[in-house]
C-alpha cells in the first residue's frame, strides 16, 4: 500500500504531521520554515487523500491508525511528536492510545471525536420537505461532509465516532490547539478534550480551524515550546 510523504530536515526529533479530511501533506506547509532547521519533519497524505492509497479494508479512523501504525514501524521512526489536526488528530489520537511506546508527545489542532446530542431537526427529518432538506444540509451541515464525494460512506461512518474513551486513556503529554472562532470543531471540543486527557494543556488562538495557516509563526513556536518543555 503507497503511503506518500514529505520529508524536511535531516536532524532533531521526528515530528509527524497527519491533515485534515479533504486535506493532504501540502496542508502543513506553512509550519515547515519554521520548524525544518531544528526537527525532522514528515507530512503524510492519509490514506484516500493526496497520493496515498485507499484499500477497501479501511472502514474507520481506527484502521487509518493501523495503517500509519505501520508505515512508522516500517520506517523505524521512533520518539515521535505527533500532530494531527482535525481528522488527523482523531487518527493521532488513536495511536497516541494504543501504540504510546512510539509516541514522544501528542498535538492535537482542532480535534474532533466528542459526541454530540442530535440537530434539533433530526427526529422529524422523515417529515422536511426534500428542498427544505437541501437548505438545512448546506446551513447545519458541515463542509467535509457537503464535499466527501465518493468518500461519502467512509465519512459518515468517521463523523459518528465517540472517541471519548479513546481520550480517557491517553497518557502522553498532550497540546490542545485551537481557534475559538472554530465552526467545524466548536471550542466547546478542545475544553472537553482537554479534561478527557489527563496531561494535556489547551491553548486557545484567534481565527478558526487551521490557525496553522492564520498564524503558522504562532503555532510553530508552541509546537517548539511544547517539545522543549520536559515538563509538559
Amino acid at each position: 500500500m503507497k503511503i506518500s510523504y514529505l520529508e524536511f530536515g535531516e536532524k532533531g526529533q521526528n515530528i509527524v504531521f497527519l491533515h485534515g479530511w479533504q486535506q493532504d501533506k501540502k496542508s502543513f506547509s506553512p509550519l515547515v520554515p519554521f520548524l525544518f532547521k531544528k526537527y525532522r519533519l514528515f507530512l503524510v497524505d492519509l490514506p484516500g487523500f493526496g497520493e496515498s492509497d485507499l484499500t477497501a479494508d479501511i472502514l474507520d479512523s481506527f484502521d487509518f491508525a493501523k495503517v500509519v501504525t505501520n508505515w512508522l514501524k516500517k520506517r523505524k521512526i521512533k520518539k515521535v511528536i505527533l500532530i494531527g489536526h482535525s481528522f488527523g488528530g482523531k487518527v493521532a489520537s488513536i495511536i497516541a492510545k494504543k501504540e504510546p511506546q512510539l509516541i514522544y508527545k501528542l498535538i492535537l489542532i482542532a480535534n474532533p471525536g466528542v459526541s454530540h446530542p442530535p440537530k434539533f431537526w433530526y427526529p422529524y427529518k422523515r417529515f422536511i420537505p426534500l428542498f427544505l432538506k437541501g437548505f438545512l444540509l448546506r446551513f447545519f451541515v458541515s463542509r467535509d461532509y457537503r464535499e466527501a464525494g465518493k468518500l461519502l460512506p467512509l465519512f459518515k461512518t468517521i463523523v459518528k465516532e465517540n472517541l471519548e474513551p479513546v481520550f480517557a486513556d491517553i497518557k502522553i503529554p498532550t497540546l490542545l490547539i485551537w481557534g475559538k472562532n472554530d465552526q467545524e470543531v466548536p471550542i466547546a471540543d478542545g475544553i472537553k478534550i482537554n479534561h478527557l486527557i489527563k496531561k494535556s494543556q489547551l491553548i486557545v488562538l484567534d481565527g478558526g480551524h487551521f490557525p496553522f495557516w492564520e498564524d503558522p509563526q504562532k503555532v510553530a513556536d508552541l509546537i517548539d515550546k511544547f517539545i522543549q518543555n520536559d515538563r509538559s
